[in-house]
């Protein structure tokens, strides 16, 4: 009885259950949540008992539904599942019957297996991981995994053409993918031991490769896939358990860099260290954490500093620049981040950090910079943060008469100064944007 819950508490957890980002991920069942019940994130069911008919089919229906990231279900049978699935599905369409195969053993999971294995061997053939495995050290193994992922994010079309309009690191992705769920099938590795520390490499490789995705789309400024999402989780997961942080500098051969410190040695160290694409992918991280912090609120400056960084990773991507080429312009980059701070002195009088962030947002357009000047507009950008100042509240981003209110004072202001009247929408969204982010600090201020 110490297992049996009321209604109330059984309806907690399949609400949990239900919810993608929960931390429940396992619950174990007698004689429920078989009918009536929809988690669409749900993905995998074990059934331990033979089911038949309608009770059959509406078992499947739990692990079929669609769900963002989710390619498929998966429905695992510790009992006689093929023959009463086939005479359920006889009720079905004939087009349903031909075209839905029913039923694989762990045997067809073993085959499937070796030949991934195979052909992931043959997508490494250029990259002797092995070797740098066997070195030792408490980083051979990170070292192995992050060598074989730039190894696969280099080779492309350009350098490689027998592989079509298909890179390296996207039929690592497809392939990879397809093994980690056969090898799930195949009993975890139970029927092949000897495979199981190479399929445990080639799926360290899959999550290392994800992190760098996720990299590449976050500095284009592009929201990062569920799939890649759980691929980080699982890196995360691994570092944990291993008790160790991953040092991206150091795999890379060089010292943990600042601004301060990109110097023509810096360069040169990088350019010839033993990882220089590990010291690609480092760059750019702190290139973006250092472009947050030098143009604090400034949406205009960090978004353009993001939007650069980007496009050099995807010429440096694209084979367009090489690994030297690319350290040396995410350097001169970094000269323009490390100069943020002292922009605004050139302006008489200066410009503090908020007016230079307002100044960004009304020079957007460069028509209103060529009829009314710097000066014009610089002089907008001051006036800019007394409107803030006066007008906005703690609540202002949700009431709809306070942001009424400082559209209001925004067009007056530019109206006043002869902005171009044509281009004051897209300045009053950009203004209103920028206010958004400077509102918190501002609303402090008059607390």
């Amino acid at each position: 009885m110490e297992h049996v819950r009321r209604p109330s508490d059984n309806e907690v957890i399949n609400s949990r259950l239900r919810d993608p980002d929960d931390e429940l991920e396992l619950v174990i069942v007698k004689d429920m949540m078989l009918t009536g019940f929809d988690a669409p994130p749900l993905h995998t069911l074990y059934l331990d008992r033979p089911l038949k008919g309608a009770l059959l089919m509406q078992t499947l229906a739990r692990v079929n539904r669609t769900f963002r990231g989710k390619a498929d279900g998966l429905l695992v049978a510790y009992a006689p599942l093929v023959d009463n699935l086939a005479k359920a599905l006889a009720e079905y369409t004939v087009r349903d019957q031909a075209e839905k195969p029913v039923g694989r053993d762990t045997g067809e999971a073993g085959d499937l297996t070796k030949e991934l294995v195979a052909r992931i061997r043959a997508l490494l053939a250029g990259y002797d991981w092995k070797t740098v495995l066997n070195a030792g050290g408490p980083k051979a193994y990170i070292n192995a995994a992050t060598g074989a992922t730039n190894y696969l994010r280099a080779v492309g079309p350009a350098n490689a053409p027998e592989l079509g309009a298909e890179t390296l690191a996207a039929q690592y992705r497809k392939f990879s993918s397809q093994l980690a769920r056969a090898w799930a099938l195949a009993s975890g590795g139970k029927n092949l031991p000897e495979l199981r520390p190479e399929i445990a490499f080639f799926e360290e490789v899959r999550v290392w490769m994800a992190k760098f995705d996720a990299r590449d789309r976050q500095a284009r400024g592009e929201p990062i896939p569920d799939e890649v999402q759980r691929l980080l989780v699982a890196l995360i997961d691994t570092a944990t358990d291993a008790q160790d942080v991953v040092d991206i500098y150091a795999a890379a051969g060089m010292p943990r860099p600042s601004l301060a410190d990109l110097t023509p040695g810096f360069v040169k160290t990088a350019q010839e260290a033993p990882n220089p694409q590990l010291a690609i992918e480092a760059l750019p991280a702190m290139l973006l954490e250092e472009s947050a912090t030098a143009a604090r609120n400034n949406v205009v400056r960090q978004r353009a500093f993001s939007a650069r960084i980007g496009e050099l990773m995807t010429r440096y991507t694209n084979q367009q620049l090489t690994s030297a080429e690319v350290i040396a312009q995410l350097v001169e980059l970094a000269k323009e981040i490390a100069a943020e701070a002292s922009r605004g002195l050139s302006f008489t009088p200066p410009l503090n950090t908020d007016e230079l962030a307002f100044y960004d947002a009304v020079t957007q357009n460069e028509s209103a910079v060529e009829v009314q000047g710097e000066g014009i507009l610089a002089q907008i950008a001051r006036d800019l943060v007394d409107v803030m100042r006066r007008d906005v509240r703690t609540d202002w981003t949700v009431r709809d008469d306070v942001r009424a209110k400082l559209r209001a004072s925004i067009k007056r202001l530019l109206v006043k100064n002869g902005y171009p009247p044509d281009k004051q929408p897209d300045a009053i969204r950009l203004v209103m944007e920028q206010m958004e982010s400077m509102a918190p600090r501002y609303a402090d201020d008059r607390n």
